[in-house]
């Protein structure tokens, strides 16, 4: 009898033992693909193109499109003022036709746009900010 129990118990471990590596191996699989989607669509830092459309009739090196209620646009904009560098706001509701063409110029979608030189950021990302800054001169 008690060869018995152990074998079954046996049995039972090994059991669990699989079911527990089959479930690990699916949530790593699970994760890993997550991770891969993420990487795949995200967008890059900065978009390099001809800018000089948005630096016509202003002597500013920074330019930033965005709106009233965006938060990532408020946080930009105070990064920017906390470091004493001037910049052209453009409120894509409200500066009307001619800033909306402009930012349709750009493409891609997402605010803020932070113009600097000749590239363009999407979002508020501060160290993808200080590091164009930097690069520009500006910082």
């Amino acid at each position: 009898m008690t060869i018995k129990t152990t074998s079954s118990f046996k049995s039972k471990i090994k059991d669990v033992a699989t079911y527990a590596v089959l479930i690990g191996i699916g949530l790593g699989v699970g994760l890993g693909a997550k991770k891969a989607y993420t990487w795949y669509n995200e967008a890059p830092a900065y978009v390099e193109t001809n800018t000089a459309v948005h630096f016509a009739n202003t002597e500013q090196k920074v330019v930033i499109y965005g709106t009233q209620w965006c938060p990532f646009c408020t946080k930009a904009k105070a990064f920017l003022t906390d470091n004493n560098i001037p910049f052209v706001e453009r409120d894509i509701e409200k500066d009307g036709q001619k800033v909306s063409a402009l930012f349709d110029t750009i493409g891609t979608p997402g605010i803020p746009k932070i113009v600097i030189g000749n590239r363009i950021l999407t979002g508020f990302n501060q160290a993808v900010l200080q590091q164009e800054l930097k690069q520009q001169q500006l910082l």
